[in-house]
């Protein structure tokens, strides 16, 4: 009888055994891992910027002696409205912040001598009747004083200086040379109703001219366009 009792413990604890070997272990959340590792991908990567919002953040420097042609290059402007609207201009750099325009309509020769500042163009030069050349040492240039302001940063929509304003910043211009886009208008107006509008393109400078006045029921326009350049 006793063997009988042993033996039948024994099965008892061989299948409990059994019984415990067989348990599978519980399921791991695979849903709730790959939401962990998106997470950490999500947190890895920065938002991607678009162009509009990077222009937006980072605005596109204007270099001004881009406001000006090459050493030595002459540009031909047509003229309409007045004997002396066409010109030639003949552009002449003197160093790296310096630079001289010769004017020439026929009738005289105009220079005009710009600075180059960090956020404006000033002229600190105007004379007439300049058949010789002007070759002035960089000491010289130093001692000139601003005569007037010809261009000012930032040449946005509506700023003003010097009694003019910046009427557009992205016109498109049909010239007698080729179309010009982004193309930079500004306007003066005076106490007699008169309008002058100087046109600038980049790497080009002023590319257009344009003087109105009324008299009476008849308008008067000049303009000076660019039509050549060599």
């Amino acid at each position: 009888m006793k063997k009988i009792q042993l033996l039948v413990g024994i099965l008892s604890i061989l299948l409990f055994t059994a019984c415990q070997g067989n348990v599978e272990p519980a399921p791991q959340d695979e849903t709730n891992g790959q939401n962990e590792e998106v997470k950490e991908g999500e947190q890895e990567q920065e938002p991607v910027k678009q162009p509009e919002e990077e222009n937006k953040e980072n605005p596109p420097q204007v270099a001004l002696s881009d406001f000006f042609m090459k050493d030595g290059t002459v540009a031909n402007f047509k003229g309409e409205g007045n004997e002396f609207a066409q010109y030639t201009a003949k552009t002449k750099w003197l160093n790296d912040r310096y630079v001289s325009i010769y004017e020439d309509n026929g009738g005289t020769v105009m220079l005009r001598t710009y600075r180059i500042d960090d956020d404006k163009i000033v002229v600190v030069l105007e004379e007439g009747e300049s058949y010789d050349e002007y070759t002035p040492t960089d000491s010289e240039l130093e001692q000139l004083k601003p005569l007037y302001t010809y261009l000012k940063l930032p040449l946005e929509k509506d700023e003003t200086f010097d009694g003019w304003k910046v009427i557009d910043n992205a016109a498109t211009i049909d010239t007698p040379l080729q179309p010009f886009h982004d193309v930079i208008v500004l306007e003066k107006r005076s106490d007699d109703g008169s309008i002058n509008r100087k046109y600038f393109a980049k790497d080009f400078g002023e590319i257009k001219r344009e003087f109105k006045m009324s008299e009476g029921d008849e308008e008067m326009t000049v303009t000076s366009t660019i039509e050549k350049v060599e």
